[in-house]
């Protein structure tokens, strides 16, 4: 064994471990693996869990995916799942702490740098699963080890018309943000939208996906109505149309959930023939950046500097990666309070006087004041590389990452929750009694959680709300 060889063996490039919560975390860390040729993460993610309370989702996983059981969990009193009861999946977390903490450590969790949960915000599970296994993580490293750690959530966003799921998704958000400002929360929470990455890779790859689209299950991708046939939700439990349609929506619209946490994860991985400056981790993100993040990815920037107008070039590159390469809805004018962005390029192309002109492209999409912090990645140039190793070759790409833009999508689940809310309130014991038998907890600290979120995403919020308000009284 030379001693290169030794030196990869013992400084593992990993220092992340995964962690998907419930059947959509699961499904997005799964339909990754399945994607992927060598069958294996991203470079910066040592391991992976896959957690339920449901014992049929777990056996599921296990089956369409090929993955081994030491890397899946059934935990909590029910082994038939928590039936979007978020207080459930809460609780059994802290009452399982034990085992989850146990198995983590046979899969080698000890030591990392940071964790990041894959998660659904409207489901029981991983509503309630979210925080509280956060909390347990925070305490396992920072309180008995004093160490520090970094935790990410890639929470993905209900689709409209899923009222109790939207109620989920409002106590979710609010409890893992009361939670940061304790310590024992999340140090970044990133939003995608399951809606939004469907339409994004319809237009993407509209060719091949629309024949698949068009043969296997006969829908229309011109007819956004044909599209959400795609949502399981919208099927009978027993149809076998709807385990097809399932499944074609995972396999075309997870795998982007962890394309964009490998570009977020890569500036922090060493490799030959790349530079990164400023260097950026786990830390510079979360240190700079509002605690609610989008991001947008263009992953085949079109940039030629010898084309001229490098400035109009960029303020393309820009208005593209936002308008159409978001991972949630965020309209032609997000007002960003905050933004980092990585430039990822061979080394001519990216460069550090570019800087100027790619924050000149961001200032239409950010507040006044808000602060651009950027990253350049550059790899071995392009003439540089031999055509036998054309497989290395890297593209240009963008990643944006907004804090605290406007989102549509969250104006709409604001409105469901509160209108779902309005219905089981009044004087009857027994319509008030729904708080509790569905969701585990009351309408008071339900109404709190929406206030909490009106007031975080400011004026538009109460806009939109003040709209309906105003449309329902005409």
């Amino acid at each position: 064994m030379t001693w290169e060889s030794e030196e990869k063996e013992v400084t593992p490039r990993a220092e992340v471990f995964a962690i998907g919560m419930g059947e959509c975390g699961s499904n997005l860390v799964g339909a990754y693996l399945k994607k992927s040729k060598e069958k294996a993460l991203p470079p910066r993610i040592r391991g992976y869990l896959l957690m339920n309370t449901d014992r049929a989702d777990v056996q599921k996983v296990r089956t369409l995916y090929d993955i081994p059981k030491s890397h899946t969990l059934l935990y909590g009193e029910s082994d038939t799942g928590v039936g979007g009861k978020f207080s459930d999946g809460y609780n059994y977390i802290h009452q399982s702490k034990d085992i989850i903490l146990d198995q983590l450590t046979q899969l080698g969790y000890e030591g990392v740098s940071g964790f990041i949960i894959f998660t659904s915000l409207g489901g029981g599970t991983g509503c309630g699963g979210t925080p509280a296994l956060i909390e347990v993580l925070k305490h396992r490293f920072e309180v008995m080890e004093q160490r520090r750690i970094f935790i990410y959530v890639i929470g993905v966003l209900p689709f409209k018309n899923q009222s109790s799921e939207a109620v989920n998704t409002v106590w979710a958000l609010t409890k893992l943000l009361r939670n940061q400002l304790q310590d024992i929360g999340p140090d970044l929470i990133v939003l995608i939208s399951n809606r939004a990455m469907l339409q994004r890779i319809l237009s993407w790859r509209s060719g091949v996906i629309e024949d698949f689209l068009s043969k296997e299950l006969d829908i229309d991708v011109g007819d956004m109505s044909d599209i959400e046939r795609l949502v399981p939700s919208t099927l009978e439990e027993d149809s076998a149309m709807m385990k097809q349609q399932e499944q074609t929506f995972i396999d075309l619209v997870n795998p982007l959930a962890l394309e964009v946490t490998d570009y977020m994860l890569s500036p922090g991985v060493v490799e030959s023939g790349k530079r990164v400056f400023p260097t950026t981790d786990l830390a510079d993100y979360s240190h700079k950046l509002d605690p609610i993040i989008v991001p947008c990815l263009y992953t085949d920037v079109g940039f030629i500097p010898s084309a001229g107008n490098i400035q109009k070039q960029f303020e393309r590159i820009v208005s593209h990666t936002i308008n159409e390469c978001s991972y949630t809805e965020i309209g032609k004018d997000p007002r960003a309070e905050s933004v980092y962005y990585v430039f990822s390029a061979p080394s001519q192309l990216a460069r550090p006087e570019f800087d100027m002109h790619l924050k000149a492209g961001l200032q239409k999409y950010v507040l006044p004041g808000a602060a651009i912090t950027p990253c350049f990645v550059q790899f071995t140039d392009q003439e540089q590389v031999s055509s036998d190793d054309a497989a290395e070759k890297k593209p240009a790409s963008l990643l944006v990452l907004l804090g605290l833009p406007k989102i549509p999508e969250l104006k709409d689940i604001l409105f469901e929750s509160s209108q779902l809310i309005k219905l089981h309130s009044g004087p009857s014991p027994i319509k008030r009694e729904w708080f509790r038998r569905s969701k585990g907890t009351t309408r008071e600290a339900l109404e709190k959680a929406l206030a909490d979120l009106k007031e975080l995403f400011g004026y538009y919020m109460f806009e939109k709300t003040e709209e309906m308000s105003s449309g329902e009284s005409a």
